[in-house]
């Protein structure tokens, strides 16, 4: 059985209507609906004041017009209403509880007005009945509302079917912080819509964009204010994204309300144009990977070591993640005893079209040595660490992980040269691909690999 309540702070607008509106036998002979209101009349059942008799005749009209809203949901509705009865000629606001068996929520109503009012006195009790109405407009709003309400919650089923995080929720339960479903869906989900006549193809263009921008995102179809959309999880994570690649196309205007985003063509041949840039779209499976390696000496020296803990990244990146690992040059001087970072990023920006891939990682590893104290039998030791930046060329972040590092590792050389040193340095940087290491070099390139 499914249940609505309305929670109401019930206002009587008392309207001297036009005899030509509102007939004057209106309580057995109510006026009909027109383009521009809805009517109703309330009967109240015998009370024991005039004033409550004409709350209940109010409460009564309010049931009627939440019943005709809800008739979108199957099956039988029971309505409660229950109101704080005040005189003023304020427009009053309503708050429609909506519980089904699968979900409450609430709906904003607004725009009810009382017409007219016959009170008759029987017995000492008191009968009354009341005309109300409620603007088109308002009306659409509401049962507009629901609409979005039941597509936020099939969104949000949809999501939390497959595995993002969503907690599951019982028919009375919100999503945590947020008054219904349709407020977490402005909030924590992109939509995506077209102001086009051919939107339904454009939207089979979007899908494919989104799924070739973000490989792990998961998209929605639904309708939102009677428009077809598609709607993407975490906004928080791929919002910001997601725009920039949009803009980067130069085929839209772009209206943004909260995380709705109503894309307007620039073009007449938008829908080709739009086949065409999901095609241009980098490849995300591929990414290319520069870095620099140095080792400190016993005599104090850098030393190039070489691609170890790039390599590294390459077979772990190709195994555990289902990522290919291709070849990109960078001028020389971009990795000359640093890596400048941002050098390489314009290089990259200015070259987009021959780059082969849509993510650029940046590699930064070192070793450090500490001589020791023979003295007190205290072994050098040497410790090696790698940290990674992710560069996406279609949206133009940059996102840092954190570091790897080996714990220090001592070894009891029989002469502490540059030579020995450097032997055992590559040794440190090569456990980095240990399992035991912590956080380890598998453990990095999973925070590199799940920003995406």
């Amino acid at each position: 059985m499914k249940k609505i309540t309305l929670t109401i702070g019930l206002l009587a607008v008392i309207c001297v209507a036009l005899s030509a509106q509102i007939p004057p036998n209106w309580d057995t002979n109510p006026p009909r609906d027109t383009a521009a209101h809805k009517y109703a009349v309330g009967v109240s059942q015998p009370s024991a004041t005039e004033q409550d008799a004409l709350k209940n005749a109010m409460q009564d009209a309010v049931r009627q017009f939440a019943s005709s809203i809800a008739t979108r949901f199957q099956g039988q509705t029971d309505i409660t209403v229950q109101s704080q009865f005040r005189t003023s000629d304020i427009e009053d606001a309503y708050t429609v509880i909506l519980e089904t068996s699968s979900f409450s929520t609430n709906v904003p109503v607004s725009g009810v007005h009382e017409q007219a009012r016959k009170v008759t006195n029987q017995n000492g009790r008191y009968v009354a009945r009341v005309l109300a109405s409620i603007s088109t407009e308002d009306y659409n709003k509401a049962r507009q509302y629901v609409e979005n309400e039941e597509a936020a919650f099939l969104a949000y089923r949809f999501f939390e079917q497959r595995n993002v995080g969503l907690p599951r929720l019982d028919s009375r339960s919100k999503p945590q912080g947020f008054p219904d479903y349709y407020s977490w869906l402005r909030n924590a989900c992109i939509i995506v819509s077209f102001d086009h006549s051919n939107q339904n193809a454009l939207l089979e263009q979007i899908d494919l964009f989104v799924k070739k921008l973000y490989k792990n995102a998961v998209v929605f179809a639904q309708v939102i204010d009677g428009r077809g959309v598609r709607i993407i999880y975490n906004s928080g994570k791929y919002y910001d994204g997601l725009l920039r690649a949009f803009q980067n196309t130069n085929l839209f205007t772009i209206q943004r309300e909260s995380s709705h985003l109503l894309l307007k063509p620039l073009t007449t041949t938008v829908l080709a144009d739009l086949r065409a840039a999901v095609n241009a779209l980098k490849d995300s499976g591929k990414f290319v990977i520069i870095g620099l390696e140095t080792i400190q000496t016993q005599s104090g020296q850098t030393v190039n070591s070489g691609t170890i803990v790039i390599n590294q990244f390459k077979t772990i990146a190709s195994r555990q993640f289902n990522m290919q690992a291709v070849n990109f040059t960078v001028p020389a001087q971009y990795l000359s005893g640093s890596v400048d970072e941002d050098a390489v990023i314009r290089h990259i920006q200015n070259n987009h079209a021959a780059f082969p891939a849509r993510y650029l990682v940046i590699c930064y590893s070192d070793t450090r040595l500490e001589m020791g104290l023979p003295e007190y039998r205290i072994p050098p030791l040497i410790t090696a660490s790698c940290r990674f930046a992710l560069f996406d060329s279609i949206t133009g972040e940059i996102i840092h992980s954190g570091t790897a590092q080996t714990a220090p590792g001592s070894f009891t050389p029989s002469d502490l040269n540059d030579r020995t040193v450097i032997d055992q340095s590559r040794r440190a940087l090569q456990f980095l691909y240990d399992a035991k290491t912590q956080p380890g070099l598998e453990a990095i390139i999973r925070a590199v690999f799940e920003q995406l």
